[in-house]
């Protein structure tokens, strides 16, 4: 098998690359901010500057340089400008956040101010929102099309949002329905490595200034993470998401508003798990040769050695309600949101290629029944209307989220006998395992939650334009989790120790059967539940309280300080996926912090914003990733490897710093800059470890070492930085734009969690750019727009991750020998359209 890297359409790309080349000469920049749009529901919209930028940070149409709190801001114009059709390409206008979606192996994270989040690490430390509720990030980090606006808000958010965060939280607002004007509009692009992506909505007044309707959707088509098999005959990549969404608006009266929302997404198709290392060492002893299962690769690759792609496939029912009404001088609104989740893709179990041929996923075969898995939110708030001089604001509310599922996932360890005749397996010879002696093993996972709190806000307008907020949060958290391992029934294959001079159904040999496979073995019948059987109850129940307090005074018009503390706390979830694994680890302790911000927000002429703040976060028990930690599986008995949902606590410390600028010099020019820098310290602890001097086995399931005080802890690059532009040139009736961006990564000090493939070196990232161009032609007062792009111009090529790979799959054969990893993703050439008309 030879490495290679899939281009896609070379001519189409060689044809756009030339021409995104003469772009990119002129290209000055493109907006990073543009102006928010206001059309909000009449009972939602105080009166704010025009030509201010507005937010939604403390849940309030606000000038975004009057709000203490460090803010990015992206429109959904920028969104569409920017052909942002995916959740990744946000971190672009903030650096310091990093998000990436379920299509990798990485299974999706969250990152800001070096803070990390994975599924399965329990209560989001960097809550997403769509519509004000806080879903599964998952499911709204799909949900990037028509929408309004996205909010990148940092520092503790826990006393004016649902969810209780520390770093900060990421809120995104679809459109809402237009009451005045019928309109809409279509946008999609064609690239190269077979994407293509389409969106569009309609928007339609049922009764005008009362009552409208929006209908919204998207397509997205694209080879994933662009890694392709080796495999002889496996398929391509490939992703399909396919999203709508119907949103009504009834407004009866100036006083009321309700705005509803539902949507499905559904995606299908296959990934696979980048792989890079020198291949499998072989086994002399055994005669397997080298290299047997792939050759030697190298993150550029972008390949896989799997005969089978994860089967990505997905199903999401979202629901929201907004309602508002104003009585007695107050609003009283109600928040709800719904969440039906129905997953039935699997993962490949060989991805290695340890077994060559050997084509079978996770949940290939008999399944049980899944379960129903839902999420709800309602959330009731009384607040004080904001405007006049009142000398004090207020929020009271109560937050209240359920959530259940019940995912029995089935797999087979395969045990001497599957793969051929004991001591005389060989790799490939066999690729369809003979199950009778493989051990059939259900894991029943019932997790829960039961989440409900209690909050106020006051915000006092002192004189001289100084303003004291503070908030507090009571946190009532269960998670009730069952746990139930249970085997199957199989057959124990041994060699009948008389040579056949009795038989295997001789009394002696206690039940035995003549295998109907090996001559001169017997099988022995083990019953369902016999060879391995485990029940963890868990009913963790917990109260918090946590508070925020915020100082800040208008020097100026244009110049506002603050400075805030609060404090945050988190739950863990049981560590699932990790089977075998001691049950003193499964579940970590809550996590509690306390954050420290100084910030200046200033404004020079109208055309410079300069932001700037400084941070600090004290952890107790902080979250931290186990990822990548070898352990003795107590259920395969043998070395297994602690998935991302594997947490552990260690006291840490983050100081950062970051900066916004943005500068209009004149209409036709925008520029922005961002800078972020966070530095994760531990100070100090024991925590689980990758050690070869210490064999692990039942008596030393797991090895631990110190977590030395200082020792850097980011998952990326500590620096962090996005510049980006546009400039437009009248040409008749119609305009050119330029446009530009780049995403600058510092060095990242842990590119891998745990050891490397062995044979591999892997060493800190070096510090990189991705530079995207856009170019072409707007006209129609921006009605429709023609252009050309090229994503990843420079094809940079830079491995972001590296966790070890194990050989689950047959132990004999030898290790692997590879690594599995992310890589940046490869560069992308097309061409782009949109057309609006009416309300858009």
């Amino acid at each position: 098998m030879k490495a290679r890297i899939p281009t896609g359409s070379e001519p189409l790309r060689k044809v756009l690359a030339a021409a995104l080349a003469s772009a990119g000469i002129a290209a000055l920049c493109t907006p990073v901010i543009a102006h928010a749009q206001q059309a909000e529901s009449k009972a939602d919209q105080p009166a704010v500057d025009d030509s201010a930028i507005v937010v939604f940070a403390r849940r309030e149409a606000e000038n975004v340089q009057d709000v203490p709190v460090s803010i990015q801001v992206v429109t959904g114009e920028t969104l569409q400008k920017q052909l942002i059709t995916r959740a990744e390409d946000i971190s672009k206008f903030a650096a310091g956040l990093r998000l990436t979606s379920q299509n990798d192996s990485s299974g999706g994270l969250i990152i800001l101010r070096g803070v990390r989040w994975a599924p399965g690490s329990g209560t989001e430390a960097i809550p997403i929102y769509l519509n004000d509720i806080s879903f599964q990030p998952g499911d709204v980090l799909q949900s990037l099309f028509d929408i309004q606006q996205v909010e990148v808000l940092r520092g503790p958010q826990g006393t004016i949002r649902g969810a209780p965060s520390i770093a900060g939280a990421v809120t995104i607002t679809s459109r809402k329905p237009d009451l005045d004007q019928f309109g809409g509009y279509a946008s999609g692009l064609l690239g190269t490595h077979n994407r293509w992506y389409v969106q569009g909505a309609i928007n339609a007044p049922i009764i005008t200034d009362k009552l409208a309707i929006r209908i919204a959707g998207m397509v997205d088509n694209s080879e994933a993470n662009r890694v392709h098999s080796l495999a002889p005959g496996a398929k391509g990549p490939r992703l399909r998401t396919e999203n709508i969404r119907a949103s009504l608006l009834f407004q009866p009266t100036d006083t009321l508003s309700i705005n509803a929302s539902y949507q499905y997404m559904k995606n299908s198709g296959t990934i696979y798990s980048q792989v890079a290392g020198p291949g499998s060492p072989g086994v002399q002893a055994r005669n397997i040769r080298a290299n047997y299962n792939g050759p030697a690769l190298q993150a550029d690759d972008y390949n896989a050695v799997s005969d089978l792609g994860r089967d990505a496939k997905a199903s999401r029912q979202l629901i929201t309600v907004n309602a508002s009404w104003d009585i007695l001088g107050q609003r009283l609104s109600y928040n709800y949101g719904y969440r039906h989740a129905g997953d039935g893709g699997s993962a490949n179990v060989d991805v290695g290629n340890v077994v060559p041929g050997f084509d079978r996923r996770s949940s290939d075969g008999p399944q049980p029944p899944q379960g129903k898995s839902y999420y709800n939110v309602h959330e009731l708030r009384l607040s004080s209307i904001r405007g006049g001089d009142r000398f004090f604001d207020y929020d009271i509310g109560y937050y209240r989220n359920r959530a259940e599922g019940t995912p029995t996932p089935t797999s087979l360890i395969y045990r001497p006998g599957s793969f051929g005749l004991p001591g005389t397996e060989v790799p490939g010879a066999v690729t369809t395992p003979v199950d009778r002696y493989a051990i059939p093993i259900t894991t029943r996972i019932k997790l829960a939650i039961r989440n409900e709190s209690y909050y106020g806000n006051l915000q006092l307008h002192l004189p001289g334009d100084t303003e004291f907020s503070g908030g507090i949060r009571h946190i009532r958290d269960r998670r009730p989790a069952n746990i139930n391992i249970t085997s199957g029934s199989f057959f124990s294959l041994f060699r009948n120790p008389t040579g056949g001079f009795l038989p295997c159904t001789s009394p002696l040999f206690g039940g035995a059967i003549t295998s109907p496979v090996y001559p001169g073995y017997c099988d022995f019948p083990v019953a369902a539940g016999v060879a391995f059987s485990a029940t963890e109850n868990y009913n963790k129940q917990y109260s918090a309280t946590i508070w925020n307090a915020s100082l800040s005074h208008k020097f100026t018009p244009d110049i506002l300080g603050y400075a805030t503390v609060g404090t945050s706390w988190r739950q863990g979830l049981p560590a699932i996926a990790n089977t075998g694994l001691p049950s003193s680890l499964l579940f970590p302790n809550p996590e509690k912090a306390t954050s420290y911000e100084v910030g200046l927000k200033t404004t020079i002429d109208g055309k410079l914003r300069i932001n700037v703040d400084v941070f600090q976060i004290d952890y107790k028990g902080q979250l931290t990733t186990g990822e990548g930690v070898n352990y003795y599986d107590a259920v395969n008995q043998n070395i297994g490897t602690t998935s991302l949902a594997f947490y552990t606590n260690v006291d840490a410390k983050v100081r950062g710093v970051e900066a916004e600028v943005n500068f209009q010099p004149t209409r036709a020019i925008n520029l922005g800059l961002n800078l972020s820098y966070s530095k994760i310290k531990s100070q100090g602890g024991i925590v689980p470890c990758n050690d070869p001097s210490r064999p692990l086995s039942p008596a030393n399931p797991i090895n631990t070492c110190p977590s030395p005080k200082g020792k850097t802890l980011n998952v990326s690059s500590p620096f962090q930085a996005s510049a980006n532009g546009s400039y437009t040139v009248p040409l008749g009736p119609v305009e050119g734009y330029f446009r530009f961006n780049v995403d600058f990564q510092g060095r990242n000090p842990n590119i891998s969690s745990s050891a490397p493939a062995r044979g591999r070196s892997v060493t800190p990232t070096p510090a990189y750019a991705i530079v995207d161009l856009f170019a072409g032609l707007t006209g129609g007062e921006g009605g429709w727009d023609v252009g050309v792009y090229a994503k990843n111009v420079f094809n940079k090529k830079q491995e972001l991750s590296s966790l070890p790979l194990n050989n689950g799959v047959f132990s004999d054969f030898g290790p692997p020998g590879y690594d599995v990893i992310n890589t940046t993703v490869p560069r992308e050439v097309g061409l782009s359209v949109r057309y609006s008309f009416g309300s858009r």
